[in-house]
């Protein structure tokens, strides 16, 4: 990458984990945090994502959620 040898990455902000594309202050971001990656290490959770690229995860999450939610009520 460019900026490979810039101390501390990429000056011109966090990096997308999904795209590689910098995040910016006024693009609308998402904090992810994976059970396969508890603490960090593998780049995944605590890093901004853009929202776009983060979607395909929490569409995922919250499909599984809301079908618990929806047995549970459908059990009662």
């Amino acid at each position: 990458m460019a900026f490979d040898g810039f101390p501390g990455g990429d000056p011109r902000g966090p990096v997308c984990p999904r795209c590689w594309r910098p995040v910016g202050e006024d693009e609308p971001f998402t904090i992810m945090h994976h059970p396969d990656d508890p603490d960090g290490q593998r780049g995944q959770s605590g890093q901004r994502w853009h929202a776009d690229c983060a979607r395909p995860f929490w569409e995922d999450k919250f499909s599984t959620v809301l079908a618990a939610l929806e047995r549970a009520v459908r059990g009662r």
